[in-house]
């Protein structure tokens, strides 16, 4: 019973991305983004924020990373139909069990080869906003900084769920938030960096304005 429902689950995916491409062209965006600016670049988004950043990057070709287990299969079949492309593992460096050798050696080939790739710092399975040690040592491996990502809706559901899942409703409006270029230099102690993207990310989450951002490009 439970491998019928994954896979009925894993088939409505595709129409929920049907869902999210109609509900991205009625939401309000503040700016637009200039993806060109961030080619090559590593984004890191909170799991509950996921899919007001996945509408941002709808058709770009973006890589995202996703986990091995079971919800993975759904959220690769919603991504895929969304223009994302997808790599299965962890970002965990040198976990096999959880695909983390593969899944950061392939990250780390892609990110060189000049691909955009997309990582949910807390997931997949949290505490909610605790950021995982994989972003961190996948920056510092290539050279190649990271860019906080948080969108903001002033019309949406937040769901009761350990990632506290935000739901953008029709016609609502939408902040984007960029923080600055993130860089993790060879030297730098993963740990603390760690512990700084956390608190970037919290405090793009929370609307705090003394944040550097990135010029946007207008619409």
């Amino acid at each position: 019973m439970k491998k019928i429902k994954h896979r009925i689950a894993v088939i409505l995916a595709g129409f929920v991305g049907f869902l999210l491409r109609l509900l991205h062209k009625s939401i309000r965006w503040d700016r637009r983004v200039d993806y060109e600016l961030y080619r090559g670049k590593i984004i890191a988004l909170l799991h509950g924020n996921a899919l007001g950043v996945v509408m941002l990057g709808i058709d770009r070709g973006i890589y995202a990373l996703v986990s091995r287990f079971r919800d993975g299969d759904i959220a690769e079949r919603l991504l895929l139909g969304l223009g994302y492309k997808v790599v299965r593992g962890s970002s965990e460096e040198g976990k096999p069990h959880k695909g983390g050798s593969t899944g950061f050696l392939r990250l780390v080939k892609l990110l060189r080869e000049g691909h955009t790739v997309a990582i949910t710092v807390d997931g997949p399975k949290g505490p909610y906003g605790k950021a995982k040690a994989g972003v961190i040592m996948l920056a510092q491996k290539t050279g190649i900084p990271i860019i906080p990502v948080y969108v903001d809706f002033n019309w949406c559901i937040r769901l009761n769920t350990w990632d506290r899942l935000i739901i953008p409703l029709p016609f609502s409006k939408a902040k984007v938030r960029i923080g600055d270029h993130f860089w993790v230099l060879p030297e730098d102690d993963i740990e603390l960096k760690r512990e700084e993207l956390e608190t970037v990310l919290s405090s793009l989450s929370s609307g705090k304005d003394d944040l550097r951002v990135l010029e946007l490009k207008e619409s």
